[in-house]
């Protein structure tokens, strides 16, 4: 059965879950942050454990770490003019730089 709320607050948490690194992030990992999977992930155990969570905030969170992960060298140079990447794009590089 389909729910019209859950499916809203899934894209507002989406929407959410993007907006900290919009501008450095490449389509595809926005793709994979912003599709609402947290939302759907923790609404139900936030209803579990009686916490009432009007925001969402760990969409906002998420959106925090998930920045870190998937910040694209060439976006983040280009927007902040600083080396400074994700750790996805840093993996194995081996010089602490992330």
């Amino acid at each position: 059965m389909y729910d019209i709320t859950m499916c809203m607050n899934g894209a507002l948490s989406g929407l959410v879950g993007i907006t900290a690194g919009c501008s450095v992030v490449e389509p595809w990992a926005a793709l994979v942050i912003g599709l609402g999977w947290v939302y759907i992930c923790w609404s139900s155990l936030l209803v579990k454990l009686k916490i009432d969570d009007i925001v969402d905030a760990i969409n906002g969170i998420w959106g925090c770490i998930a920045t870190g992960l998937f910040a694209s060298p060439g976006l983040v140079d280009g927007a902040h003019g600083t080396p400074n990447y994700g750790l996805f794009y840093n993996w194995g590089t081996g010089n602490g730089n992330g």
